[in-house]
C-alpha cells in the first residue's frame, strides 16, 4: 500500500462505485471508506446514474463492462446539464485503443485493472479531490536532490532503453512509462525533477499527458520536455512548437529524432546533472 498513513483524511468527500464485480466493489469501499470518505455503491449502469443525481459525490469510479447500461453511457448521461459536473475514474480491464480514446474525448481518468490497481488509484483520489478544495495556492516546486529523478515516457522499449542508458552515465535516476497515461500516474507518485516524454505514442499521446501534468496542482511545476521521434514537415512542427511552448506547456520541443547525446544537451538546460559517472 503506498504512503496513505501520511496524508491527510478525506473526511467529508464522498465516492459512488460502480461495478458488476461484488469483490471488487468491496475492496474499493472499504479502501475508500479507511481514507474517511463517504461510499455509495452501484452495480450496473442505471443505478450508478441514479446514485450519482442523488448523492452529487465528489467523485465516479466506474468500470465500463456495466449490465443495462455500460459505462460510457454513463458519462453521456452524466454529461447533461441536470447532473452536476463529476470527476470520473475509469476503472476497467479494457486497454484497447477505442476505449482509451473514449475516455480522453470525455474527460475521464483512465485506470487499467490489475494486481497493483489501489497503488495507481489511491493516488489519483487524493490528486482530484485535493484539486477541488476552494485554496488556490500552487505548492512550491520540489526541491532537487543530489541525484535528479527524470521520468521518461516512450512507447518504443528500444528508444526507450538507449534514452535510459544516456541518462544513467550521469547517475540519473530513471523511472519509466510507455503511454501517456501511464507516465501521469508515475508521476503523480514519484514526483521527478524533469518529465521528457514522446509526442507520438498511441495510448496516451505526449500532448495528453502534458496536459495532465499541467492542469494538476501537484505536478504542475515539473518541467517537461517533449520530443517527435519521426521527422515533421516544417508547417506541422511550427504548428505544434506553437501550440506547446506558446501557451507555456512544454518547457522545450525537440522536433527531430532524440539519441542520447542531443538529450542530454536538452536536460542540462532544465536541471543539474550529476558528474558523468
Amino acid at each position: 500500500m503506498s504512503g496513505a498513513h501520511s496524508r491527510p483524511s478525506l473526511a467529508g468527500k464522498s465516492v459512488v462505485i460502480a461495478d458488476d464485480d461484488p469483490i471488487i466493489v468491496e475492496y474499493l469501499e472499504l479502501r475508500c471508506r479507511h481514507l474517511g470518505m463517504r461510499v455509495e455503491t452501484a452495480y450496473d449502469g442505471l443505478k450508478a446514474v441514479l446514485k450519482v443525481g442523488k448523492a452529487k459525490p465528489d467523485l465516479l469510479i466506474l468500470d465500463l463492462n456495466l449490465p443495462d447500461v455500460e459505462g460510457f453511457r454513463v458519462m453521456e448521461r452524466l454529461s447533461d446539464r441536470k447532473f452536476a459536473p463529476v470527476p470520473v475514474i475509469v476503472l476497467t480491464g479494457r486497454s484497447d485503443d477505442e476505449a482509451i480514446q473514449r475516455c480522453k474525448d470525455l474527460h475521464a481518468y483512465y485506470v487499467h485493472k490489475s494486481e497493483d490497481t489501489w497503488n495507481d488509484l489511491e493516488p489519483l483520489i487524493f490528486e482530484i479531490l485535493r484539486n477541488q478544495r476552494s485554496d488556490p495556492k500552487v505548492e512550491p516546486a520540489v526541491q532537487q536532490t543530489s541525484n535528479p529523478r527524470i521520468l521518461l515516457v516512450d512507447d518504443d522499449p528500444e528508444r526507450l532503453k538507449l534514452l535510459t542508458q544516456g541518462l544513467q552515465k550521469y547517475a540519473v535516476e530513471v523511472i519509466r512509462g510507455s503511454n501517456g497515461m501511464e507516465g501521469f500516474l508515475i508521476a503523480l507518485k514519484s514526483q521527478p525533477d524533469l518529465i521528457v516524454t514522446n509526442y507520438d505514442m498511441a495510448r496516451g499521446s505526449g500532448n495528453y499527458l502534458l496536459s495532465r501534468i499541467k492542469s494538476t496542482r501537484s505536478t504542475q511545476h515539473i518541467p517537461v520536455v517533449v520530443y517527435t521521434a519521426k521527422p515533421l514537415e516544417r508547417g506541422l512542427e511550427h504548428a505544434i512548437n506553437r501550440d506547446l511552448i506558446g501557451r507555456g506547456q512544454a518547457a522545450a520541443f525537440i522536433a527531430k529524432r532524440i539519441d542520447p547525446a542531443s538529450l542530454i544537451a536538452e536536460v542540462r538546460q532544465h536541471i543539474a546533472l550529476p558528474v558523468q559517472a
